[in-house]
């Protein structure tokens, strides 16, 4: 049931966001929706690559330190965790305007931007508390399905009060931001902890883990978003709406292999402990199965043609559309191969994982640039498709031959 809970709020959550990247795009103009857009995905990628593995630190160091009583522990955790995002945030500050100064990828204010990256981060770090406490149904509503819904409502306000440019909507984000974290500070498990100073040996296991969880992060974000800033440094800002509301459909393609994670998630890692690999095969085919079928229900209505596109997103229906088809046919191998990032996390291959990410990231900034100066919008996705069928593929064949499995929906033997 608890399974269920968490894959109908992703749902609600994809749809969600797709409904407020929509009425961003039909109330405001093009140039406004499209700086907002930029803005958005260059704050995320700050945040996601440096504070996303506060995430996942916290879940890890948390929920063992709360089961062993250690006070002390956890006080030093979610110090740790707060000291990464006021360094974040202070480099952000420094570094913001320099950037630019060089390449205005970065529109608006330091301030701004420095503040919706660190409270991005700290509904990263949040949110695992939250887990840590046991709310783990409860922190993802705030997290993924209030923030989206909190956008379009600010975005519909700011409409009617007639506020058309971008620093209303950067400042309305931020504004969603803050009462997202309020509601997450609650679910914190701060009763129990116990803020004392410490040895330098205390902290260590903390950045021991957090270097690997910044590599996997820094490609992971990278991959989300370095093609919207690609396509307003080479195409135009005003071309960004489009190529937005193409990824954000094409990330409901992703709820199925975010299901099989959640799923078979305890099951891989059970069997991958035992060494089972008859269970490790049938569980990666399992996943990939249901991954795919997910799939199979998000991309059908593309086949329907654009009128969809052109009923929620208005004059740039049609060309959102057609970037669409092409976003959503580059993630049909990893739709195909299911939960590759949760296998690889799982049987401690993260290091592995984050560098066949970056050898994608890497490509698509090769080619993402090359092709969009020639094709436009169209060049940009054609490239983040191949750089995400480039880096599943290559994945799946390090992880075959190391787990000696065989994955995808058809597999059936183990290898020998």
């Amino acid at each position: 049931m608890k399974v269920a809970g968490l894959t109908a709020l992703r749902i609600l959550a994809a749809i969600g966001t797709l409904l407020s990247v929509t009425v961003i795009v039909r109330v405001f103009p093009v140039e406004a929706a499209g700086q907002f857009f930029v803005f958005l995905a260059a704050a995320q990628f700050v945040a996601g690559a440096a504070l996303g593995p506060l995430l996942t630190l916290a879940i890890r160091f948390g929920s063992v330190h709360k089961a062993d009583g250690d006070r002390e522990a956890l006080g030093r955790l979610i110090v740790f965790g707060g000291g990464a995002i006021v360094s974040v945030t202070g480099l952000v500050l420094l570094a913001q305007p320099l950037v630019t100064q060089r390449a205005p990828l970065v529109p608006g204010e330091a301030w701004a931007f420095a503040a919706v990256a660190a409270l991005s981060g700290a509904m990263f770090f949040l949110g695992g508390l939250a887990r840590v406490n046991g709310k783990v149904i409860a922190a993802i509503v705030p997290e993924n399905v209030l923030r989206p819904a909190g956008l379009a409502l600010a975005a519909i306000t700011l409409w009617l009060a007639g506020a058309a440019a971008f620093p209303a909507l950067s400042a309305a984000y931020a504004v969603v931001l803050v009462a997202v974290c309020a509601v997450l500070a609650f679910m914190a498990p701060w009763r129990a902890a116990r803020f004392a100073p410490a040895p330098l040996s205390a902290w260590r296991p903390y950045f021991k883990a957090y270097g690997p969880l910044l590599a996997y992060s820094f490609g992971n974000t990278a991959l989300a978003t370095v093609h919207i800033l690609i396509v307003a440094s080479v195409v135009s800002v005003e071309a960004v709406p489009a190529f937005k509301a193409a990824v954000q459909y094409a990330l409901l393609l992703s709820t199925g292999v975010q299901f099989a994670e959640l799923m078979y998630g305890p099951q891989i890692a059970i069997a991958y402990q035992k060494g089972d690999r008859p269970a490790l095969q049938s569980l990666a085919r399992s996943s990939s199965r249901l991954a795919l079928g997910f799939y199979a229900l998000a991309f059908a209505p593309l086949l329907t043609g654009p009128f969809l596109f052109e009923l929620a997103f208005g004059e740039i229906g049609r060309e959102a559309w057609g970037l669409a088809l092409i976003l959503c046919a580059g993630r049909l191998v990893s739709a195909w191969f299911g939960t590759v990032a949760n296998i690889a996390n799982l049987s401690g291959r993260t290091s592995q994982f984050a560098l066949t990410q970056g050898a994608g990231v890497c490509l698509l900034i090769i080619i993402g640039p090359l092709f969009g100066e020639y094709m436009g919008n169209t060049g940009v996705a054609l490239a983040s498709a191949l750089a995400m069928t480039s880096w599943v593929l290559v994945s799946v064949v390090l992880l075959q031959r190391s787990l000696k499995i065989q994955m995808g929906p058809l597999g059936s033997r183990t290898y020998t």
